[in-house]
């Protein structure tokens, strides 16, 4: 997290955004964008290392000049992953619910899936899309398990031995019921 926040102090300076802006429309050196931004060459400089070593430009030497450019592939970072950077898992959570995201909007367009996926971890995940439809703590007639699945996909009956077979809800009676421990996994 102090890699971040240092990034967003380090933006936080008004003089640092227009330098950033300035090269936004083009590489320039120190002399350019002092005359541009109306500031003294040495504040341009000064202003410049921070943003070099923040790695948000980068500079290179042309005769007597160095000429900076702007990091686009940084500054594409979303802010999600700026702020959950530090956290071990934190991409990984973004790369799996957008992942997620493809999967649902592929198989499950209007809220309603026509083609159960046949590799596992899509189908899983739309799996467990059917099973947020189910309060815990609640229980449910085999009509009234049958109706909420087939409102998702026609298969009612394999979905239905799926979500118990997963350990996810269970049956006695002919009652069934979430199962309490796997309702915080999703």
């Amino acid at each position: 997290m102090n890699e971040s926040l240092s990034l967003f102090k380090l933006l936080a300076d008004d003089t640092r955004l227009k330098l950033l802006c300035a090269l936004a429309e083009k590489e320039q050196y120190v002399e350019l964008l002092a005359e541009k931004l109306q500031l003294s060459a040495p504040t341009v400089s000064f202003h410049m290392k921070k943003l070099l070593s923040a790695g948000l430009v980068s500079a290179r030497r042309e005769q007597y000049y160095i000429v900076y450019s702007l990091n686009r592939e940084l500054l594409d970072v979303t802010l999600s992953s700026l702020i959950f950077k530090d956290q071990q898992d934190g991409a990984a959570k973004i790369r799996e619910e957008m992942y997620r995201g493809k999967v649902i909007k592929a198989f499950m367009p209007n809220g309603y899936c026509e083609v159960m996926p046949a590799q596992i971890k899509k189908r899983q995940i739309i799996y467990e899309e059917i099973f947020k439809r189910f309060e815990k703590g609640r229980l449910y007639q085999e009509k009234e398990v049958n109706e909420i699945i087939a409102a998702v996909h026609a298969d009612y009956c394999t979905v239905r031995r799926t979500l118990i077979g997963m350990g996810w809800m269970k049956r006695e009676n002919n009652v069934y019921s979430v199962v309490e421990e796997t309702e915080e996994s999703f």
